[in-house]
């Protein structure tokens, strides 16, 4: 095809900015300059007079839900009034944001309307995310091969996202259960098959699980209604995370001065203890009656499941995606309860209902020299442990990393400990430190750990370290945050504290639960 090629024109559209820097990296690959690229906005693409004889190449955006960015608005205008699209080839790079329906909206109407006047696709269109770096590579080296006349390439490339949701969630089988910890409540790896489904994500993004509710709970809202139709209408709405708003509208129903009386202002502790582990039926029976509360009332107040965040364990990988979850299993008032997400995870309940979102927020550094601070606590070590098996997917990588792995007891609570001593072995880790608090005379902390081993830790951050800091919020960023401070003697001295001005520096990657 390169013979064919008379000029190779680069139009990008872009709102934040990454489609212009993207199209910036493309104009200077070293086998487009043969052709002399011009770089240029959408807006003003038809300025360089787009023949037959050219190769168009777009890297855009799509602006909130679908729309076109700022820079890039007039295109599909122009293009109607153009006479010199039929014949004209063209390759589509589209970057959009999953949470939005319309997902790369405007990139799939740019490639139909260039369709529509003539133009003929040479690369399958790209519906990206923001995990857009991998697939960017996948497009060069494809295009380069079309460029060098291998034209089923571009018909043989496959790069969409699927925008799973909420409302169009991905049913995901359960192919790995395996226990990590030895006591209860038990830490569990979980492993779901994910092929087929174009999901494609990250280490360090987050999964999200869309749940149905225990059958045992299900049939004891339905004996208290007196509906045996309760437990199917039910199954999918929101019986453990009670808003306020359902409580109102129950207090309204059911005439409880004791429930009105719980939800004013003054009585906000004493609501929050009474809430933490309870669940609807609870409420039911405690403020309602079957009469003032019925079926169809429920459904009319109660909002679906909500979907339940984990952040993704596992190295980018288009077949499966691994999690860390600890199992939630208590009795509250004599009757067994169990955690929506772990007790579907855990139990024989089939597929599981997933999207996944990303966040860069806690991402590998874009500079691979930057050193790695990983600091986790029990399940916390699930997107640290993604973040150190995608840094050994990479062996060109040779960052310097310390884990510093904080749980109960050595023997029986060391998560991933044979594949952590592994990791550490073949270099992936260059120090594994662990604070095991239950294993000594006296408790011992990650903070404590931090101390010991404070020369080391504040050589790194000198170093121009990433702190990743993974684990229970209430317990562990303020003391973590005090070591840290400490071990670099901060302590009263900085104007800024240490926190800020590593979160400033873009050094700072807090996943707190």
């Amino acid at each position: 095809m390169a013979d064919l090629i008379e000029r190779i024109v680069i139009g990008y559209g872009s709102e934040s900015g990454d489609a212009r820097a993207l199209a910036l990296r493309l104009g200077e690959q070293p086998f487009l300059q043969p052709f002399a690229p011009q770089v240029l906005e959408l807006n003003h693409l038809f300025q360089a007079e787009p023949r037959s004889g050219d190769l168009l190449l777009i890297v855009s955006s799509s602006f909130g839900d679908g729309e076109p960015p700022a820079n890039a608005e007039q295109f599909i205008d122009q293009l109607q009034h153009y006479a010199g699209a039929d014949g004209l080839r063209y390759a589509i790079f589209g970057l959009g944001d999953t949470a939005y329906p319309n997902f790369c909206g405007f990139t799939k109407t740019l490639d139909a309307a260039l369709a529509e006047r003539g133009a003929h696709s040479v690369i399958n269109r790209v519906d990206a995310d923001a995990a857009f770096e991998g697939f960017f590579s996948q497009w060069l080296a494809v295009l380069e091969k079309v460029l060098n006349g291998d034209e089923q390439a571009g018909r043989d490339l496959h790069l969409q996202v699927t925008a799973w949701s909420e409302d169009n969630a991905f049913a995901a089988p359960i192919i790995e259960r395996r226990r990590l910890s030895a006591e209860a409540p038990c830490a569990w790896h979980i492993r779901l098959n994910i092929a087929g489904s174009g999901i494609h994500y990250r280490a360090g993004d987050t999964l999200y699980l869309q749940p149905e509710n225990d059958a045992d709970l299900l049939a004891a809202i339905g004996t208290w209604l007196g509906r045996s139709d309760a437990a199917e209408a039910l199954r999918r709405r929101e019986l453990r995370q009670i808003s306020k708003t359902t409580l109102r509208e129950l207090a309204k129903l059911s005439g409880s001065d004791e429930l009105k009386a719980l939800l004013k202002i003054s009585q906000r502790k004493t609501l929050e203890a009474y809430l933490y582990g309870a669940d609807l039926l609870d409420v039911l029976e405690d403020f309602c009656t079957p009469q003032s509360v019925t079926l169809d009332a429920l459904l009319e107040l109660l909002p679906g499941c909500l979907p339940r965040a984990y952040s993704i364990a596992s190295r980018p990988d288009t077949e499966i995606v691994d999690l860390c979850v600890r199992e939630v299993c208590y009795e509250r008032r004599n009757r067994a309860r169990k955690g929506v997400a772990t007790g579907w995870l855990l139990g024989d309940n089939g597929a599981m209902r997933i999207f996944s979102r990303a966040n860069p927020g806690f991402w590998l550094p874009k500079d691979e020299r930057a050193p790695l601070l990983l600091i986790g606590t029990g399940t916390g070590i699930a997107p640290l442990i993604g973040l150190l098996r995608e840094q050994a997917m990479e062996s060109a990588t040779t960052r310097e990393t310390c884990l510093i792995f904080g749980e109960k007891r050595r023997e029986g609570d060391f998560l991933y400990r044979g594949e952590l001593e592994e990791l550490e072995q073949q270099g992936t880790i260059g120090q594994l430190i662990t604070a095991f608090s239950r294993d000594g005379a006296g408790k011992y902390y990650v903070q404590d750990a931090i101390a010991d081993n404070a020369e080391h830790i504040s050589a790194m951050l000198q170093r121009g370290a990433h702190v990743y800091l993974c684990g229970n919020k209430q317990h562990l960023e303020g003391a973590v945050e005090n070591a840290l401070t400490a071990v670099c003697g901060l302590a009263g001295q900085a104007e800024e504290t240490l926190w800020q001005q590593l979160a400033q520096q873009g050094r700072l990657h807090l996943e707190l639960y």
